[in-house]
C-alpha cells in the first residue's frame, strides 16, 4: 500500500528537523504555529497548504523544489524496498523487516 502524501511530506519534514537538531517547538515558533501542529504534520495528520510548505522549507533553510525532490526520492526508496520484500517468501520478508528494525532501532 502507497503511503498518503501527507505521511510522505511528514516524515520527511521530521528527518530534515532532527538533522539540524530543532525541536518540533523550535520549528514551530519560527514558523508561528504550536508544536501539536507541527506534531500533527509530521504523523501525515494534518493538511498541508502550500503557503505552511513554503514557511517550513524556508524555516528549515531548504529550497522548496529540493524539499519535494526529497519527498520523491522518498517515496522510490520505500516503493523499492517494497518490492523486494513482496519477492520474498513470508518468512524472509519477516527477516528483512527485523533487520530494518534492529538498523535502524532509536
Amino acid at each position: 500500500m502507497m503511503q498518503s502524501i501527507t505521511v510522505r511530506l511528514g516524515i520527511v519534514i521530521r528527518e530534515i528537523r532532527k538533522s539540524q537538531n530543532l525541536t518540533q517547538e523550535e520549528l514551530a515558533e519560527k514558523i508561528g504555529t504550536s508544536f501539536s501542529y507541527i506534531g500533527r504534520l509530521e504523523r501525515g495528520e494534518g493538511n498541508f497548504t502550500v503557503q505552511t510548505l513554503e514557511k517550513i522549507t524556508n524555516a528549515l533553510n531548504i529550497d522548496f523544489f529540493d524539499f519535494m525532490s526529497l519527498v520523491k526520492k522518498e517515496n522510490e526508496i520505500l516503493l523499492e524496498v517494497n518490492s523486494l520484500l513482496l519477492q520474498q517468501d513470508e518468512d524472509n520478508q519477516l527477516r528483512g523487516l527485523n533487520i530494518l528494525k534492529e538498523l535502524y532501532r532509536r
